[in-house]
């Protein structure tokens, strides 16, 4: 058998934490992703860029997901080599990418790969949100609440620089970490956490409606109040700032915080950003969010 497939990757970009509380999140699937190639042989899936090599016999987690992939699609035996375009742990949605990339060179059959994901991150997160596999299968924007699902939209694309702060996060410690805030002090995170929900809707309009200055304020507000729930980090912040400093209408944390990624939103200023932080030593690239998929 032969075959090829792409998964793109995804950012949030606004609402992070408060999602988990019931307030909206407001996610874009990268440009970039993973992108997988099958053919006969022996069952085995290599990643190069993330030292990644699996087997459906392994025990470890990355075993066990090819094995719900090849299981899901009713592959039988494939080798699989794939080329991965975002960094891996890093809040990019890196796990959904690989799970679609590899499903798709091994399936035509879409509602089998969107088993083969959904199995595949059940693996990785246990009781994922959904919107990475969203992200990953479909492109675009949508508005995602834990209870209704994700809300696609129509929204123009837009650039954004990434940068790797190249600190690692523990995401279940993270989002226990606002957990116990919640208990330890109901009014004030309650608060703060509607004020995020509160940012996430000003954010859809205005991506909506094309106005990136006010996008950029929007995501600067948002960051101030990660930082105040307590899951930004001096990397972040760093971050942050330089990329500000260089021209940026606005710059927050993507995914759990704590480390992993930052986002900034220049247009007409992404070199400016992304030459900052690569002058600091951070991990760079600038990619389209919200492109659909089949537009690559």
């Amino acid at each position: 058998m032969s075959g090829s497939g792409f998964g793109r990757g995804k950012v949030i970009l606004l609402g992070e934490h408060a999602v988990v509380h019931g307030e909206p999140a407001l996610a874009g699937a990268l440009a970039r992703g993973v992108r997988a190639e099958a053919a006969a042989g022996a069952a085995h899936l290599r990643v190069a860029a993330w030292g990644l090599e699996a087997r459906p016999d392994g025990a470890a987690p990355v075993d066990r997901a090819f094995a719900a992939i090849l299981a899901a699609t009713g592959a039988g035996e494939a080798a699989v080599t794939a080329d991965a375009e975002i960094p891996v742990g890093a809040g990019l949605g890196s796990s959904a990418a690989l799970a679609a990339a590899v499903a798709r060179a091994l399936c035509s059959d879409e509602a089998r790969v969107a088993d083969a994901v959904a199995a595949s991150e059940r693996i990785f997160h246990g009781n994922p949100s959904g919107i990475d596999a969203a992200m990953a299968l479909g492109g675009g924007f949508g508005r995602f609440t834990r209870g209704g699902g994700l809300e696609r939209f129509a929204a123009a694309p837009v650039r954004l620089c990434v940068a790797n702060t190249g600190r690692r996060r523990d995401t279940g410690a993270l989002v226990a970490g606002v957990s116990a805030r919640l208990r330890d002090r109901p009014a004030a995170t309650a608060a703060l956490l509607r004020a995020i929900g509160a940012l996430v809707d000003q954010g859809v309009t205005a991506l909506r409606e094309g106005r990136l200055t006010s996008l950029g304020e929007v995501m600067d507000r948002n960051q101030a109040a990660l930082a105040e729930v307590g899951v930004s980090c001096s990397e972040i912040e760093t971050a942050c700032e330089l990329a500000r400093r260089a021209g940026a209408l606005g710059a927050k944390l993507t995914g759990a915080g704590g480390g992993g990624c930052v986002v900034a939103l220049a247009p007409g200023r992404e070199e400016a950003v992304l030459a900052a932080w690569r002058a600091a030593g951070l991990e760079a690239f600038a990619a389209e969010v919200g492109f659909q998929h089949g537009s690559q």
